[in-house]
């Protein structure tokens, strides 16, 4: 009997020490794998044509700071005014803003529509949720300016983690001067904490794990990424902050706690029973005319123009 018992002992101490080696190594490789998923590039086709925008419209590009080329259309207009900038939201492509720039085209304004690297027909890279996504901002401001248009006649149109990142950019870049942001997160940490398992299929506990490896080896920093307080640092410039009140991954807490921080320049529209960044697709007219008024207002006006 003790030599039985001796023996489911030890078969009982082997199989704790092996599950000690194993547990550890599984919630290592699942974290690894999710922080992979996670943090891919989400290349993927263009189902819109340039021409459902504008007859006009013509292939662009640009190279980033880090060697990096970024893909959309221009579409011009012989006037050439003010040029608007359509930055579109995480795992999405030009194709989510197309519609805004179709009917903010049409009201005169000339329009660039691009992928942000990782996304659409940009060159892949590893989402960093508005960190090196900044410098796409920045070579759309050398491209810009390349063209003749000034800072101050350049606005821009965020939707979701794009505009994020122009919070971000903008903290350091007086050149962007006025802006429209939808849906922006304010706060990544804080959000990751409820949002990280619903996108990774997984219990919370594998959120230090995913936000580890995601750092460790990919290089993909959030703990940082606090839009709020970039938004200390907007100073006198106008923004225009719409977010849906509905919406069920990004609080609308967060964006009024952005536009407290950004100060008196900022307006905020929070619409009633409205999801994360369907604000145009849940009133396309007030949306676009609410867009245009706040443009017209801040842009400065081309020589001959009526304010």
């Amino acid at each position: 009997m003790k030599s039985w018992l001796s023996r489911r002992r030890r078969l009982i101490f082997c199989l704790i020490g092996v599950l000690l080696i194993l547990i550890p190594g599984v919630y290592a490789g699942i974290s690894l794998y999710s922080a992979h998923e996670l943090t891919r590039a989400h290349n993927r086709a263009i189902h819109w044509l340039p021409e459902q925008i504008s007859t006009g419209a013509l292939p662009w590009s640009a190279r980033t700071e880090d060697g990096l080329v970024i893909r959309g259309w221009y579409c011009p207009t012989p006037q050439r005014h003010h040029l608007l900038v359509m930055v579109h939201g995480l795992w999405a492509n030009r194709d989510e803003m197309a519609g805004q720039a179709r009917d903010l085209h049409a009201l005169g304004y000339d329009v660039l529509l691009f992928d942000l690297r990782g996304h659409g027909l940009s060159d892949p890279s590893r989402v960093t949720m508005g960190r090196r996504e900044r410098s796409d901002l920045r070579a759309v401001l050398t491209w810009a300016r390349r063209e003749g248009f000034d800072p101050d006649q350049i606005g821009w149109l965020g939707n979701s983690m794009g505009a994020s990142t122009l919070l971000f950019e903008a903290a350091r870049n007086p050149a962007i001067t006025a802006a429209v942001i939808d849906s922006p997160y304010g706060s990544l940490p804080e959000l990751l904490n409820t949002q990280l398992s619903a996108h990774s299929g997984l219990p919370k506990l594998f959120n230090p794990g995913i936000l580890l490896a995601a750092r460790l080896c990919f290089g993909v920093r959030t703990d940082d990424l606090i839009p709020i307080q970039a938004a200390n640092y907007w100073g006198d410039r106008p923004l225009l902050v719409i977010h849906g009140e509905a919406d069920s991954i990004v609080p609308v807490r967060q964006a009024r706690r952005i536009a407290t921080a950004a100060g008196k320049n900022c307006r905020t529209v929070t619409l009633p029973g409205v999801e994360h960044v369907e604000a145009y697709r849940s009133y396309p007219i007030n949306y676009v005319a609410a867009v245009d008024q706040f443009f017209h207002k801040n842009l400065r006006p081309h020589l001959g123009e009526v304010p």
